[in-house]
């Protein structure tokens, strides 16, 4: 299956997801609905046969922007800003903020989609 995975900005957690189910055999690719290029990511869109958007809010902004039409649409429920899912965290950075991806969203990101997908 043709999976596209889409995030904010196509820097982080699709990215992640992406080369994630990459590795169960599905064709992916990743992107952000905040891309400036929207005819780029139209054309992601257009080849998939899914969309995963990685937040209801992501899925909802693509609806509103892109063309979903005939394309299996999903929305799972991972943020990646560690203020935002533990209200008591400092904005991290560098070393500290990858470590908290690692332990905390990507796990989660793989939970959902395998879900998802039935893995």
């Amino acid at each position: 299956m043709k999976i596209l995975v889409l995030c904010a900005y196509g820097q982080n957690r699709s990215r992640y997801l992406a080369g994630y189910l990459s590795t169960k055999g599905h064709e992916t690719d990743f992107d952000g609905v905040k891309n400036e290029n929207k005819d780029a990511v139209q054309e992601k869109i257009d080849w998939s046969d899914m969309v995963i958007a990685v937040t209801r809010d992501i899925h909802d902004a693509a609806q509103a922007d892109f063309d979903l039409e005939g394309k299996k649409v999903f929305a799972l429920d991972v943020d990646d800003r560690p203020h935002k899912i533990f209200l008591s965290l400092p904005i991290l950075t560098g070393d500290e903020w990858v470590e908290f991806q690692e332990q905390h969203v990507y796990p989660k990101l793989i939970e959902q989609a395998n879900k998802v997908l039935g893995l």
